[in-house]
């Protein structure tokens, strides 16, 4: 049998038909396999695990097919500790059954920092050396110094506190400053009318330290306190009154900004 006469008989034909089955049921089995292992189709939305604890998720995170992996902690003062503060992939996002949720979470400890140096700095540059370093700079206390506005002490919960100690952040540092010798008195500034940022401001700037602070029924929230005015304070400002350096200043804040307006006109003498 010639080959062309081989190509043209049953025979050959069979066998390209069913080369051509053979290939078909093989990819048919290939696809079929993919489709079984990677689970093509069956995907899970990602929930929002924000705010939550892994206790408070672990068991839901099992019935839904995935698997949450804490890989890092972070400190946030407004978050409780443990609480989820991040998530990948982030929620509502689809993935495959099995798929890990990398999550990080508030640290339970508060964060560490160093407490620096800040004995013969300025005053003004002590506040800086401060929030860079994570702390809060609580009242002023003043004394009689030839140096005015210069670093005597640096104070932690009442107690002296050493260059590179390790103290939390966010803790509240008192600094001992140097008044001056001229008669250790300052003029009281006039508050009554200031937002309470600036009024801060004023009140150092004047070598003072700012004591209470108290809110009228007007001011409910955070938000409120800080476009909030002061109405009085004590001691008052009023005929250019003195007092002695350090002395802590006690401030009212409103947002009725009727009361505001007549406790700025009683200062001026305006009726």
């Amino acid at each position: 049998m010639t080959f062309f006469q081989f190509i043209k008989s049953k025979l050959f034909w069979w066998q390209i038909l069913l080369s051509v089955v053979a290939i078909v049921l093989l990819i048919s089995l290939v696809m079929w396999s993919l489709k079984f292992y990677t689970q093509s189709g069956r995907t899970i939305m990602v929930p929002d695990l924000k705010g939550k604890t892994e206790a408070q998720i672990a068991e839901s995170m099992r019935n839904i097919g995935l698997e949450a992996v804490v890989i890092d902690s972070l400190h946030r003062r407004d978050t409780p500790a443990g609480a989820i503060v991040e998530q990948i992939p982030a929620a509502g996002k689809y993935v495959k059954k099995g798929r890990k949720i990398f999550l990080t979470i508030n640290a339970f400890s508060r964060e560490m920092t160093t407490m620096p140096q800040l004995v013969d700095y300025s005053l003004r540059n002590a506040q800086v050396v401060l929030e860079t370093a994570g702390l809060v700079m609580g009242p002023v206390e003043y004394k009689p110094s030839e140096y005015t506005d210069l670093v005597l002490g640096q104070l932690a919960d009442g107690q002296p506190v050493k260059p590179g100690t390790k103290i939390p952040k966010g803790t509240t540092i008192t600094l001992v400053v140097g008044s001056g010798l001229g008669g250790n008195t300052a003029v009281v500034p006039q508050l009554v009318g200031l937002t309470l940022n600036d009024a801060k401001n004023d009140i150092r700037s004047a070598s003072f330290s700012l004591g209470s602070v108290m809110c009228d029924q007007s001011v409910v929230s955070a938000a409120d306190s800080a476009v909030a005015v002061v109405f009085q304070q004590s001691p008052e400002a009023r005929g250019g009154a003195t007092a002695t350096a350090g002395t802590f200043i006690n401030l009212w804040l409103t947002k009725d900004m009727d009361k505001a307006v007549a406790a700025m006109a009683a200062v001026n003498g305006i009726r």
